[in-house]
């Protein structure tokens, strides 16, 4: 049976990619209607250059909308797993940095080969 500590780490977990997601939609997703080549997202950059991705075939805004949620929730794990998990200070930036990089590289990494599979199609 769950008891409330965990019921509550839960909840602050939700909470905090709630509050990512209506940060994200504000600051990124609301004002970017359209691509503008002078200024893509690092995000996107990344994934058209590692995984060879033509950017005239993806939907930016359901792009940003995905790098929205692919961002909260990697703040979101990395904050619950820092501040429960780890004591001390040093270990916390130590491990937060080390979950940033390898969150990262995953979470992208599975959405480039998801664009890869999807990249025949004309709205990615």
């Amino acid at each position: 049976m769950i008891d409330g500590k965990v019921i509550g780490i839960i909840i602050e977990y939700v909470i905090v990619f709630l509050i990512m997601i209506i940060f994200n939609y504000f600051v990124f997703v609301r004002k970017k209607k359209k691509l503008d080549k002078k200024k893509i997202p690092v995000e996107l950059a990344y994934l058209v250059v590692l995984y060879k991705l033509d950017v005239k075939k993806i939907n930016y805004k359901k792009f940003l909308w995905t790098y929205s949620i692919i961002n909260a929730f990697i703040v979101a794990t990395i904050y619950i797993i820092v501040l429960y998990l780890v004591e001390g200070f040093i270990w916390q930036l130590i491990i937060g940095a080390v979950l940033l990089f390898l969150l990262i590289i995953i979470c992208y990494g599975l959405l480039g080969r998801h664009y890869q599979k999807k990249e025949g199609k004309s709205d990615v």
